[in-house]
């Protein structure tokens, strides 16, 4: 199965309102009352292998799944390059997809009972801070992956574990380092008293170890935490399927004899 591409917007202009950006929808047999968004981080495309493996998971669940190719990126074709990204402008696309399943709910097959927001790295950031703010009380459960937590952090990880870190990042991303460190998850973390799981990598040096921890331990209810031993910053090393079907029945409260 392959899913349905929306298109969105119609500027090529990444920073403009109605930046063109596309949308993959992954529909269910029969309407279902489940519906999750899946945002890929910076430079992602929504059906990267890793994004795949967390797809087939809410799929799996009888998900409807709605996963958006966010602006400046070189791995899809909404508007935009690498060099043209701005957090503000993907938690921008995250909100328009979110916005846009609530607002083609029946269309979807998706009753509305149950919205899930599922990100890897600056998409966990983007679908954590919605949770806490323009969301606030609709989301069922958060599944963040290897998230940012803050710019701060993500820089300071950027210095401390690669080589010419910030010379590349000023070279590749020129606007990075004035508005990163605007961004940071922790003012309202305490608004995040959802049922949250946090997925990481043991090998991961983007957003390391110690800077999940600091997210996991500071969250106002203990999440669900996998340390995956063999993974790096993109679920590397397995399918994690049984993991990640765990998680979401957890998430959800479902009691499962198997996977």
């Amino acid at each position: 199965m392959t899913p349905d591409i929306v298109a969105l917007g119609a500027s090529e202009n990444p920073d403009a309102a109605d930046a063109r950006m596309a949308i993959e929808v992954w529909r269910t047999e029969a309407p279902s009352p489940r519906l999750a968004v899946t945002a890929h981080g910076r430079n992602g495309a929504a059906r990267a292998p890793h994004m795949q493996k967390l797809i087939d998971a809410y799929r799996a669940r009888n998900y409807v799944v709605v996963s958006p190719d966010c602006c400046a990126s070189a791995w899809n074709d909404s508007a935009g390059s690498e060099a043209d990204f701005l957090l503000e402008n993907h938690l921008r696309d995250v909100r328009r997809t979110i916005d846009w399943a609530i607002a083609n709910a029946a269309a979807l097959g998706w009753t509305g009972a149950h919205l899930a927001l599922c990100g890897h790295s600056m998409g966990a950031y983007a679908v954590a801070r919605l949770a806490a703010t323009d969301y606030a009380g609709r989301v069922g459960h958060l599944l963040l992956v290897s998230p940012f937590t803050s710019g701060v952090r993500q820089i300071e990880a950027r210095e401390k574990y690669h080589p010419d870190g910030i010379a590349n990042l000023r070279r590749d991303v020129p606007r990075a380092l004035d508005e990163w460190p605007r961004h940071d998850i922790f003012p309202i973390i305490d608004r995040l008293t959802l049922p949250v799981a946090v997925f990481a990598g043991a090998k991961d040096i983007v957003a390391p170890p110690e800077n999940v921890t600091e997210l996991v331990e500071r969250l106002p209810s203990k999440p669900i935490y996998r340390m995956l031993l063999e993974a790096s910053h993109c679920l590397e090393g397995g399918d994690y399927r049984v993991e990640l079907l765990t998680a979401i029945d957890r998430l959800d409260g479902i009691p499962r004899a198997s996977v």
